[in-house]
């Protein structure tokens, strides 16, 4: 809720403060800068240090930003408050994911990723929902100051539901699988890191953006535009249980994720080149809408099996530190989507050439997600201690 706030609230800051299209890009692209900075470290200490401590911290921290952030005057405050919410927010990923991991059952792998992560979407519908409807009524800076409320109380949850993993199990086998610098050296991780930066890209265009492509095309308050963008984040349930499920299924019959994956990547595209289309023929907004659901059921859906592959490739001594690392390198999809777009629409005056870039970006991605080993087949993918193994031989 308290990332996309910024996005329903974009327009009358723009106002306020005189910015231009590509000056509140940048602005929505603050958080993203510290979030992908903070991936790798954060992995890092949550493997060493446990990983629901570094959870408390971070919930409270970017609380606390969201309540700078209403008392914020300048545009260098504004970006200052939203680089120190990314700072906060990029230590949850990489010490959530691995205890979802350990506690879910492995033949249920996907579909576990695919419901704890359901939050996210979740929090995206009801963030740009409510964020435009308390910006109406009374004004932008109220938003954040409500948004910090039920992050104060998560940070109180999770301290007392959450149970850390055993540590005998995150730190066991360490000296018997790939050495830590294997992260940054393996092939096929690589292709994961980098395949995966589309996806993010186009999540992060529409989920910025999505209110002011919804003015473009004629609905007049920043309530409704912001009632059909939330649709967004409420695809990411049916996105993520159907393409979690779906995983299962595959890896049960002797397939692998990785196909999936990329499949999917290449619907993403077609659905970005449709969206387009609808704002350059300004088609209406409940067609609009609806493009925005579908298109966000795979926007969402393939993070289920993409961050259940992970664990069944990586040993859980380092799984911390492989998802943040893998969501450092995705995030440069969010360090430009926002940025970008704005800058293009600032030239073209439509974000429609915007939308037909990131359908060559996620054509792009599918086509370094298929090349994982096995390449281009549907087995199941390769492990990385059995790698290390085979280079060894």
């Amino acid at each position: 809720m308290v990332r996309v706030a910024l996005s329903p609230v974009l327009l009358p800051l723009m106002k306020e403060f005189s910015l231009s299209y590509a000056q509140a890009g940048l602005l929505a692209s603050a958080v993203f800068y510290s979030y992908a900075l903070m991936q790798f470290p954060a992995g890092y200490l949550g493997d060493r240090f446990g990983k629901k401590r570094i959870l408390i911290l971070c919930i409270l921290g970017w609380g606390l930003s969201s309540l700078a952030m209403a008392a914020a005057a300048s545009f260098a405050a504004l970006f200052l408050v939203r680089f120190l919410t990314g700072l906060a927010q990029g230590t949850y990923f990489s010490n959530d994911r691995p205890i979802i991991a350990y506690y879910t059952p492995k033949e249920k792998a996907g579909i576990g990723q695919g419901i704890s992560f359901m939050g996210l979407g979740l929090g995206m519908c009801l963030g740009i929902l409510l964020a435009g409807w308390i910006s109406d009524h009374w004004g932008w800076r109220a938003v954040f100051l409500v948004f910090s409320l039920p992050s104060l109380a998560a940070a109180f949850l999770i301290h007392r539901v959450i149970r850390e993993p055993p540590r005998e199990a995150i730190v066991s086998g360490k000296h018997e699988g790939p050495p830590l610098s294997w992260i940054f050296k393996h092939r096929d991780l690589w292709l994961l890191y980098l395949g995966g930066i589309p996806g993010v890209y186009a999540l992060w265009m529409i989920g910025a953006w999505a209110p002011a492509m919804l003015k473009e095309i004629g609905v007049q308050t920043i309530t409704g535009a912001s009632l059909y963008a939330s649709l967004l984040g409420l695809s990411a349930v049916p996105g993520l249980v159907l393409t979690g499920w779906l995983s299962d299924r595959l890896v049960r019959c002797g397939k692998g994720r990785k196909g999936l994956i990329a499949s999917e990547f290449l619907v993403i595209a077609l659905l970005l080149l449709v969206f387009g289309l609808g704002i350059q023929g300004h088609w209406a907004a409940w067609i609009m809408g609806g493009l925005i659901f579908v298109l966000g059921m795979f926007l969402w859906g393939h993070w289920a099996a993409y961050y259940s592959l992970i664990p069944e490739m990586v040993p859980q001594s380092i799984l911390g530190t492989v998802f943040g690392f893998t969501n450092s390198i995705h995030f440069i999809g969010g360090l430009l989507a926002p940025w970008l777009t704005g800058l293009i629409k600032d030239a073209t005056a439509s974000f429609a050439s915007a939308c037909y870039g990131a359908a060559v970006f996620a054509v792009m991605g599918a086509l370094i997600l298929f090349s994982v080993r096995p390449a281009f087949r549907w087995k199941p993918e390769i492990h990385l201690k059995d790698s290390l193994q085979e280079q060894i031989s």
